[in-house]
Formats: structure tokens, C-alpha cells, sequence
């Protein structure tokens, strides 16, 4: 039983952290020099339309709302 106990607090553990570090990379960082691209299309988990947006410096990309 103790030992099922820890092993679903690891797993909770990883899926958080997990969550903040893809949620980080989908989104991006505030940082940077980002420009709209010619990509838009519609967020399938969301059904928003979303544009891309890329820092030319860095390649790093963005995935924002459209308004």
C-alpha cells in the first residue's frame, strides 16, 4: 500500500510538472523578438483560430489566439 502511495505521488508529480513545461512550449516565452507568420489555423483542443508567430533570431515559435 506504501508503496503504491509514493508511486502515484511521482506520477502526479511528473504530470504537473509536465503540464508547466509543455504549456511553456506551446505557448512560448515573453522573451524574444516574435513576428506574425502566414500561419493561422484552428486549435483542434480549443476550436480557436490560432496565427504563429516566430522569432527570426532564435527559429523559436509561438502559437497565440487570433482576436
Amino acid at each position: 500500500m506504501g508503496e503504491q502511495l509514493v508511486i502515484a505521488v511521482i506520477v502526479i508529480v511528473f504530470a504537473i510538472i509536465g503540464y508547466f513545461i509543455w504549456d511553456r512550449r506551446y505557448h512560448g516565452e515573453t522573451q524574444g523578438n516574435f513576428k506574425p507568420t502566414n500561419e493561422v489555423f484552428k486549435d483542434p483542443t480549443t476550436g480557436k483560430m490560432t496565427r504563429v508567430y516566430e522569432d527570426p533570431a532564435t527559429g523559436k515559435r509561438q502559437y497565440r489566439e487570433e482576436a
